[in-house]
């Protein structure tokens, strides 16, 4: 189940795309629950309260409690629901960034596009459960990936940082850089001892990153550029909707 919320102060807009997505996800056989907010602060005292959202259609302009407000106190909350940026203007784009939106929808929203965004983040969730498995001393492993922060090697053992704990294991980064390119989450390899995981990297200097959990991260002299221009085009696939 596809967990959605809606959340604009003009009942006649939440009503039309409340409508559009129930026929989207008819249409397409996603089973899905849609949730309606007309001011930001319910909505946030929703996710405070442990609601769990999937994607959140969210108006940056409205009276009470604006979108972009809302946005970063869910984000305190949740690191991993899909925020979708509904408005009438273009310019809010730049600063919605810090809050890492999935989309960015102009109004007036038509059917066609909300199609493709829906679409494209029921792919991203479904996706988005996958597993690194390893194994280490004789016992099998699963992390979910999402919940990777970054994988860092010293000697010949790898260790695997999530938010809430470490795991290790024997192997070499190359291989494991390899088997993560079928996820569609993203790894940058800043270092030679260190892969992170796009979603979790909060900043980015000229030669370090900071992770979400406040580690901070040297890049390697011969990979700045590089990672310096994968970040940025990250940056504009995450974003943008083109």
């Amino acid at each position: 189940m596809i967990n959605v919320a809606i959340c604009d102060d003009n009942i006649e807009t939440t009503g039309k795309m409340d409508s559009i997505l129930c026929n989207i996800a008819k249409k397409n056989f996603i089973p899905a629950e849609t949730e309606v907010f007309w001011d930001g602060k319910h909505l946030v005292d929703a996710v405070e309260t442990g609601i769990r959202f999937d994607i959140i259609f969210l108006d940056i302009e409205m009276e009470k409690e604006d979108g972009i407000t809302a946005a970063r106190k869910i984000r305190e909350v949740d690191k991993n629901v899909l925020i979708v940026y509904v408005t009438n203007y273009q310019s809010y784009m730049q600063e919605s960034f810090s809050v890492r939106p999935f989309r960015f929808l102009v109004k007036p929203v038509d059917e066609t596009q909300m199609a493709v965004c829906f679409e494209e983040a029921y792919e991203e969730i479904s996706s988005a459960d996958s597993y690194f498995r390893f194994s280490y001393q004789r016992l099998n492993h699963k992390v979910s990936i999402r919940d990777i922060l970054y994988f860092e090697s010293k000697k010949r053992k790898i260790y695997i940082i999530t938010e809430k704990e470490m795991f290790e294991l024997y192997g070499k980064l190359n291989d494991i850089e390899k088997s993560l390119k079928a996820s569609k989450i993203a790894f940058l390899r800043v270092h030679q001892s260190f892969l992170v995981n796009y979603k979790h990297v909060d900043g980015l200097a000229y030669d370090f990153i900071v992770m979400d959990n406040g580690k901070r991260i040297s890049i390697s002299e011969d990979r700045r550029r590089l990672i310096s221009e994968q970040y940025c085009e990250m940056e504009d696939t995450f974003y943008v909707d083109r």
